[in-house]
This record gives structure tokens, sequence and C-alpha cells, in this order.
């Protein structure tokens, strides 16, 4: 037996759900801390901007303030990934979640538009973007470690029980800001009713990192790859791995640019372009919180049975034509006394089928990578993939010289199922129970 053998440390089963449960933690708590403002700034946006902009640009800029957390995590998945595969993921989960529950903090004390004027935005756009480098690292670490560590039988159900984590997330924030609308009189909501969810996600990030501190990993794995003066994992990412990473890229642009415009910019449609209430966008948000999360569980059982690349080949037209329908149908309800129902039922529709396949996406990425480049390629990969969807305000301002504004997020919609349809047509089935594999084929694959 070798020195690096006696070193190893035996991960049991025990371990493995504690690792499982962090990563689901860890999906929870970046949903939450990224898609807050999405939810909280259209309504508290009068604290931060002029009450007499026009409408279409305070949509514009309450998108931007989310769009900068965006563009911050490309940033962080190279950092936090790379130092992933090259010192272990536990350590980094330990970095970045200090890093984002300081930012977050920061987040919720920020002064107004009264106090600072436009500096308000510029600093809270600053704090955005430090906070979505961070928050990378949350993809970049606890996820792939979970995956790693789960069985090749359950790594389906571990990749649902993460991923449904973010429709989690989004029903305790809706579930906080209806109270919070509900509950405090308007100028109180805007001068300190819209801290409250910010607060909550300090102390979502100090749970975390005190739950995070006991899980188990085999560090002997990544003293082994430094002992053996690898390259950079990046720089082996990008030239060992350029067309897997490529693959990849593609896949999850295009699913960014049919899902942003439901998790990101939906709420912002229906409040301040359509012009109801920030309360009835709330009730539909919790309302599509719980669907989404049975759909993520069942989509990844799914999965695991029939295959991810097969799954995904499907849901991708799903989300090119259903998601896109529902969106212009809402877009034609625009100055229309459209019944309250019918718009709860497009909005449902418009958010839960573009996130019913996240537990199963999870999974195909970890899996195309091999496990020296995995954190890297994937949290890359993921992050990468976000960078011109996250532009979506640019692309619906450009789109609304041609079309009304409202129809422009049918355009992305349709583009980007399309394409992340094309990019896994043309990629592996990764799920080794659906190719019949062995026993002893799926371990070596597993940590390959």
């Amino acid at each position: 037996m070798t020195l690096s053998e006696e070193r190893r440390t035996t991960i049991t089963e025990a371990d493995e759900r504690r690792s499982a449960r962090g990563g689901a933690f860890s999906m929870f708590v970046d949903s939450f801390d990224v898609y807050l403002p999405a939810l909280v700034l259209p309504a508290a946006m009068a604290y931060f901007m002029p009450a007499d902009l026009p409408a279409p640009l305070r949509a514009t800029m309450t998108t931007v303030l989310f769009t900068v957390g965006l563009l911050g995590r490309p940033i962080g998945s190279v950092i936090f990934g790379n130092l992933s595969d090259r010192i272990g993921r536990k350590r980094v989960t330990m970095i970045s979640g200090w890093g984002f529950t300081v930012v977050t903090l920061l987040m919720g004390l920020m002064p107004g538009y009264p106090q600072w004027g436009y500096a308000a935005i510029v600093v809270f756009a600053l704090l955005r973007l430090v906070g979505g480098i961070f928050l990378a690292g949350g993809y970049a670490a606890p996820i792939p470690l979970a995956l790693e560590q789960a069985h090749v039988s359950r790594r389906g159900r571990v990749g649902g029980l993460i991923g449904i984590g973010a429709p989690a997330s989004f029903l305790v924030m809706n579930a906080l800001l209806l109270g919070v609308l509900e509950g405090v009189p308007q100028d109180s909501f805007l001068t300190w009713g819209w801290r409250i969810p910010f607060f909550l996600g300090v102390v979502l990030g100090l749970v975390y990192l005190w739950h995070y501190r006991k899980v188990v990993e085999d560090d002997s794995v990544y003293a082994e790859r430094r002992s053996e003066t690898r390259r950079q994992p990046v720089v082996e990412l990008f030239t060992e791995h350029r067309a897997l990473i490529t693959s990849v890229f593609l896949f999850t642009c295009g699913y960014w640019f049919a899902t942003q415009m439901s998790v990101s910019f939906l709420p912002t449609l229906i409040v301040q372009v359509l012009g109801h209430s920030a309360q009835l966008s709330s009730t539909l948000e919790i309302i599509s919180s719980v669907l989404t999360i049975g759909m993520i569980l069942v989509l990844a059982a799914v999965g695991q049975r029939i295959g991810r690349r097969a799954l995904l080949m499907r849901w991708a037209l799903v989300m090119a034509f259903v998601v896109a329908a529902a969106f212009l149908l809402l877009a034609l309800t625009a100055g229309t006394a459209a019944p309250a129902w019918v718009v709860g039922v497009l909005y449902v529709v418009a958010k839960v089928i573009p996130s019913a396949p996240l537990g199963v996406i999870l999974v195909y990425l970890n899996e195309r990578f091999p496990a020296s480049v995995r954190a890297s390629g994937y949290g890359i990969g993921y992050m990468f993939g976000l960078i011109l969807p996250g532009l979506y305000s640019v692309w619906l301002l450009a789109l609304s010289t041609i079309m009304p504004y409202e129809f422009g997020p049918v355009v992305l919609i349709l583009g980007g199922g399309l394409l992340m349809f094309a990019a896994v047509r043309k990629g592996p089935e990764t799920n080794p129970v659906a190719r019949g594999a062995t026993t002893a084929t799926t371990a070596k694959e597993a940590t390959a």
C-alpha cells in the first residue's frame, strides 16, 4: 500500500448524504442571492431611482442591476473552478461562502437615491458583480463534490435534490416578499422593508457555512494531482478538451437564452411592462415554485431511466415552442382586460417548463468532464454560457426597435431552445445506467 493510499479518506453513505444536502443547500443559497434582486427590485426601484423614469428605462435599469451579478459568475468560475480542481471542493466552498455572505449583508445596508443619487445604483451594481464572483464558487465546488460522491445509480436522484434548491429558494423569497408587501406600508417598504430578504440571505449564508464544515472530502486526490506537476486545470481544459468545453458552452448558452426570460425577466415584464401588481407576481412565483420542485424530481428520475441526453433533447423543443407561445400570449394581454386566471396560467407555464430539467442538466454537465477538470469545466461551461443571455436587457432593447418591447422575449426563447437542442443532439449520452454499462465501467467513469 502506498503512502497516498494510506492517507485516503473513506467516504461513507452518511458522508454521501451530507454532501448531497450540502449541494442542495448551495443551490438554494446561490439562487436566493442571485435572483433576489430580480424579485425585490421591481417593487423597490423607487428607492434607487427617480420616480419619473419611463417604464421601459426603469425595467432596463432593474435588469442591469440583476445582470451584473450574472456577469461576475464567469469570472468566479475561472478562479474557483481552477482552485476547486487544485486544492479541493470543500476549501473553495468555504472561501466563496464567506465572500457572498458578506456581500449580501452590504447590499442589505445600501442607501438609496435620496441619499446617494445615481451613485447608489453604481455601488449596488459593483456589489452584485463581486457577489457574483463569489457565488460562482457555489457551483464549482459543492455541486461537483456531491455528484462525485453519489453512487451512479443514485446520481439522478442527487441531481434532482440539488436542482430543487433553486425553486425552493424562489418559494421562500416570494413568500417572504409577499408577506412584506402585504404587511409593511409602502413608505416603510421602500426605506427598510425591502432589506429583510437580504438579511435573511445573510442568515442562510451562515447556516450554509456551518453545515458544510462537517462535509467530508478525500484531500489526498488533490495532493496527488499537485505532486504530478499537472498543468493548471483551466489550461488543461482549454488545450486538451477544447471541443468538449465548446459543446457545453453552446448547450448552456442556448439553455440560458431560453430560461433567463422566465427566471429573471418575467416578474419585471408582469409588474413594470404589463402593469400587474407585485402581489400577483409573487403569488404566481410561489405557485410556480411548488410545481417546479415536483417537475425537477420527476424529470431527474426519467433522465436516470431513459438517459439524460434523450430527455434534454425532447425538453429543449418543449422550451422553444411552448414557453415562447406562453410569452407571446402574455404580451397579447397588454392593454386588455384579460382575467387574472389567464395571466396566471400563462405565467406558470412560462415559469415551470424552463426550470424543470435543472436536476438533469446538473448531472449531465458534470458527467461530461473528467475529474481532473470537472469543476473548471462545469463551472466555466455553465457560467460562460450566461454571458450573452445575461445581456438580455440589451437584446430586448435592440429588438424593441423592430417590434413592441414585450414581444422580444419570444425571439430569445425560440432561438435559445433550438440552440440547446442542436448542442445536446451532437453530444454523447452521459448516463452509464441508460447506456447499459457494467458496474465496473460506471465506477471507473465516475472517477475518471
